[in-house]
C-alpha cells in the first residue's frame, strides 16, 4: 500500500488488511504478503473500514471471476463458500460469529436479485469480514442520584454515530428509569474513566457492555441497601423496574438512596472495567460482517455509472437502536459508493491537483439510488450488551467491488481499479469493442 511520505497509520492499515483480505470465506491454505511503501506523495492514513475495502475490492472481484470460470452464479458460489458460524480464520483468534449465508439470502431478496434485468443494467451482491473492536480496554462509572436521575461518565466520544443515545438507552433499560433521566458526561479526560478509543465499531459492544455491568453493580449495591432498610436478607429483595420490592414493601431507587443516607442527597456509584479476559479473552472482539447489493445502469456513450438500487444487510447481533443502526449502514454504504465511483487523488507530476473539497469528488444526494432497502440481522450472537455487536463500517467494504462486478454484469467489461470514473469506464468499453 502507498503510505505517502510519512508512515502515520498506514502500517497498521496494512496489518489489518492482512487479516481481512481472505474475506469471510472458508479458505484452508493462504499465504499473505503485505507491504507499506513510502512514496513522494501526501501521507495516507486510516479510514472507515481500515484496510478492508481495499482488499475486498480485489477479493470480491475474484470471487465473481472464479464463479464465471466454473459456470456458477456468483451468489450461489458465495453461498457455497462463506464461513459458517464457529469457523476459525486464523489460529488462536476468535471463531467467526457472523451468519453470512443468512445475510446473503436476505440481501438477494431485498435487491430482487432474480428479477429480470433491463438492458444496460447490472447487479451484484458482495460481503466482507473484518476483525473489529480494536483492543478491549474500556471503563465507565455510573452514578445513581438520590433524585432518581443517572449520570454516566464515559470516555466514548459522540461523533454523530449515536453513541450518546445508545449508551443511556442501556443504562435506562438496566436501571428501569426513564431515558430522559439519564445524562452522559464525556469528552473531558480529566474526569471521565479511560476508554481506549472511539472507533473500530467498538462503542456499543465494549462501552455498552461496560455500561450494562456498571448498572448491574449499582443495582447490587442498592439491593443490599434496601435489605438493610427493610431488615431482611438481600436474597429476599426482588428487583423491579425502577426499584425493589419485598412482600408488600416497594421502594424506588430514589427512596432507597435517600432513606439509606437519611437525607434527600447522596448517590450510588457503579463501575465496570472491560479487559482482555472472559468473553473478551480472544481477539478480535467480534467479526464485523455485512452484505451489500447494488443495481446499476451504465451509459455506454459516456461511461457514466448510475446507482439505481442499493440493499444493505447489517449483521449486528442486536440493534439496540434500529434507526441508528440503519443510519450507520446507509452512511457506510454511501462512503463505499464514493470509493467505488468518485474518490481519488489526482497528481500532475509531483503536484496534487484535487486537494480541496471543491475538487475532490465525494457522493452527493443526487448520486444516491432511488431505491434503498435496509435490513438488520439480529441473532444476538455478539459479546456486547444483549448479544449486540458493532456495525458502523461493514457496509462500506463491499461497495467498490459490487460496483465493479455490476459493471461486468451489465457490459462484460472488468475494471480492477477503483474508482470507476466515467472516463475509465468509457475507455474500457471502447477497448473491449476494439478487441471484438
Amino acid at each position: 500500500m502507498n503510505t505517502g511520505a510519512y508512515a502515520e497509520n498506514s502500517p497498521l492499515v496494512c496489518e489489518k488488511a492482512t487479516n481481512r483480505c481472505v474475506g469471510p470465506y472458508s479458505i484452508p491454505n493462504v499465504q499473505i504478503d503485505t507491504y507499506s511503501v513510502y512514496t513522494n506523495t501526501v501521507p495516507a492514513s486510516s479510514y472507515r473500514g481500515f484496510g478492508c475495502a481495499q482488499v475486498t475490492m480485489a477479493g470480491e472481484s475474484q470471487i465473481d471471476e472464479l464463479a464465471a470460470k466454473i459456470g456458477k452464479d456468483p451468489l450461489e458460489f458465495r453461498l457455497m463458500n462463506v464461513a459458517k458460524p464457529g469457523e476459525e480464520f486464523f489460529p488462536n483468534m476468535r471463531p467467526f460469529d457472523g451468519s453470512l449465508k443468512q445475510d446473503l439470502e436476505i440481501a438477494a431478496e431485498a435487491l430482487g436479485y432474480q428479477a429480470r434485468l433491463r438492458k444496460g443494467r447490472g447487479r451484484s451482491i458482495g460481503c466482507s469480514g473484518s476483525d473489529a473492536g480494536a483492543y478491549p480496554l474500556t471503563s465507565t462509572v455510573i452514578r445513581v442520584h438520590a433524585d432518581g436521575s443517572v449520570s454516566i461518565l464515559t470516555g466514548s466520544t459522540e461523533l454523530g454515530q449515536g453513541s450518546h443515545t445508545v449508551i443511556p438507552q442501556i443504562a435506562a433499560e438496566e436501571l428501569g428509569v426513564p431515558f430522559e433521566r439519564v445524562r452522559v458526561i464525556s469528552s473531558d479526560t480529566a474526569i471521565t474513566p479511560y476508554d481506549r478509543s472511539t472507533g473500530a465499531s467498538r462503542t456499543t459492544t465494549l462501552m455498552g457492555r461496560a455500561i450494562l455491568e456498571a448498572s448491574r453493580e449499582a443495582i447490587d449495591q442498592m439491593v443490599r441497601m434496601a435489605a438493610e432498610l427493610l431488615k431482611v436478607k438481600a436474597e429476599q429483595i426482588e428487583v423491579i423496574r425502577g426499584g425493589v420490592r419485598c412482600g408488600e414493601a416497594r421502594l424506588t431507587w430514589s427512596e432507597v438512596i435517600s432513606k439509606y443516607y437519611g437525607l434527600p442527597d447522596g448517590e450510588v456509584i457503579g463501575r465496570a472495567y472491560i479487559r482482555k479476559a472472559g468473553d473478551f479473552a480472544k481477539l478480535p472482539v467480534f467479526w464485523e460482517t455485512a452484505c451489500t447489493g447494488v443495481e446499476v445502469s451504465v451509459d455506454e456513450e459516456t461511461g457514466l455509472i448510475k446507482m439505481e438500487k442499493l440493499a444493505t444487510v447489517g449483521d449486528v447481533g442486536l440493534a439496540i437502536n434500529p434507526a441508528l443502526a440503519e443510519g450507520q449502514d446507509i452512511g457506510a454504504a454511501t462512503m463505499g459508493m464514493g470509493v467505488g465511483l468518485f474518490e481519488e487523488l489526482v497528481y500532475e507530476g509531483p503536484q496534487l491537483v484535487n486537494g480541496s473539497i471543491l475538487d475532490y469528488r465525494v457522493p452527493r444526494f443526487s448520486d444516491m439510488p432511488r431505491e434503498v432497502e435496509m435490513r438488520l440481522v439480529e441473532n444476538q450472537d455478539g459479546v456486547g450488551p444483549y448479544g449486540a455487536k458493532g456495525g458502523g463500517e461493514a457496509s462500506l467494504n463491499s461497495m467498490p467491488s459490487n460496483i465493479a462486478n455490476a459493471l461486468f454484469n451489465a457490459t462484460g467489461v472488468r475494471i480492477r481499479r477503483a474508482p470507476l470514473t466515467p472516463e475509465k469506464v468509457w475507455k474500457a468499453l471502447k477497448e473491449e469493442k476494439f478487441k471484438s
